[in-house]
């Protein structure tokens, strides 16, 4: 058996009145999305474990069917595994966004968490800026994908209880007054310190005019997929984050020339890379970010769009390849709401669907989307929905569509 993961980070959300009440997965021309609901089955899946952050951070180690409950040590420390960055366990690691701020008669406002999503080649040089700056072994900064970077505190976790630092992701907070959400709790005075200086030394670019620290953690103890399942494979994705976390989960980060994390990535590139890595007994965990990026940016018609772009430029090649296989396995998933009216992560559960390849025949079309979701079978963690989609020695000569 061969399995694909397919993952399109945001995808789910809240019905809109612009587009007569639906969901934006309801509303998008989802053809192949619909063939896999239709061959298969669907469901909802609760990604996100009472008490913990709603992201992408905790949504992602859910559907490598890892509890966060148990092995959640924070969002930087997965992004810093994904640049290959050596860390110490005494390390304190902080995930360091490029950002855009406003003036008001009232103080600064966060008008782009993103910086206008800049390019890498200026957020790298940015951050070198930062690192003269600061001029600390002590304090490192190290640049990642466009606005994405990353501050290690070497030792930091000797100095400070991570769990007590009080941080604000950017893209929640957009439009508002940053006065309240600036570093809070122990550490508070000398991450401001780092924030502000840090943020003197970019005012010159025309994107990025501030950095902002968020997402604090500590290196993790994560178990693999080859010590759960047997399986190896590879994790393709933009982000950091998520190859950081399927490397500690045993699987191969590939790089993709042109994976950007956005609408134009290389989505040509990803699927070739999938197929590439795709062997007997081997898992790919693909990750598409564009969904989740243009709900952070409250663009409801490029979330569609985005939405669109996975299942003609990534679903319609891959299922051609599929077909061709005799015992391939598709788990096609999102990790987290993400709505595009607040522009955040929201808690609640997400629709999936898994079908086995050649697809089954199904004279009646069903749509992959939240309600259709609801409808079907309703799974409570992470852990449970990959037991079923890798399909252990208790289930695994069962057909995927009788088990629910």
């Amino acid at each position: 058996m061969i399995y694909v993961i397919l993952q399109g980070d945001g995808m789910a959300d809240y019905s809109q009145l612009k587009i007569s009440n639906r969901t934006p997965l309801e509303a998008a021309d989802t053809p192949n999305m619909d063939l896999i609901a239709s061959g298969g089955t669907i469901g909802l899946i609760d990604t996100i474990p009472p008490g913990l952050p709603a992201g992408s951070s905790v949504g992602n180690m859910s559907l490598m069917g890892i509890d966060p409950a148990c092995h959640f040590t924070g969002r930087a420390p997965l992004e810093a595994k994904g640049l290959g960055l050596n860390l110490d366990d005494e390390d304190l690691i902080f995930r360091c966004n490029l950002v855009r701020l406003e003036d008001s008669q009232s103080g600064q406002i966060m008008a782009d968490y993103s910086a206008d999503h800049i390019e890498s080649s200026d957020s790298n040089s940015l951050i070198e800026l930062v690192n003269k700056e600061i001029d600390s072994p002590e304090f490192q900064f190290y640049p990642g994908l466009s606005y994405r970077n990353l501050l290690v505190w070497r030792g930091g976790r000797n100095k400070v209880n991570w769990e007590n630092i009080q941080l604000t992701p950017p893209h929640d907070i957009a439009g508002e007054m940053i006065d309240k959400y600036r570093p809070g709790g122990e550490g508070a005075e000398l991450l401001r310190s780092i924030q502000d200086r840090g943020s003197r030394v970019v005012t010159g670019s025309e994107k990025a005019n501030a950095i902002w620290l968020w997402g604090a953690g500590i290196k993790p103890q994560i178990p693999t997929f080859q010590s759960r399942y047997g399986l190896t494979g590879s994790v393709i994705s933009a982000v950091d984050l998520v190859k950081g976390l399927g490397a500690y989960s045993g699987l191969e980060p590939i790089a993709v020339p042109g994976a950007t994390g956005f609408v134009d990535t290389n989505y040509q590139g990803k699927v070739e890379a999938a197929i590439d890595n795709l062997d007997d007994e081997s898992l790919v965990f693909l990750h598409i970010e564009a969904p989740d990026e243009a709900s952070h940016m409250g663009d409801l018609d490029l979330k569609i769009e985005a939405i669109e772009r996975i299942d003609r430029f990534v679903l319609d090649p891959l299922i051609d390849f599929l077909e061709q296989e005799e015992d391939g396995r598709i788990l096609l998933v999102t990790d987290h709401i993400t709505s595009v009216e607040s522009k955040s992560h929201e808690m609640g559960a997400v629709p999936f669907a898994i079908a086995d390849f050649p697809l089954a025949a199904n004279p009646v079309l069903v749509r992959f989307c939240e309600t259709n979701g609801y409808r079907g079978e309703r799974i409570t963690s992470g852990k449970d929905l990959l037991d079923l989609f890798i399909a252990k020695d208790d289930v695994k000569n069962e057909p995927v569509s009788s088990l629910f």
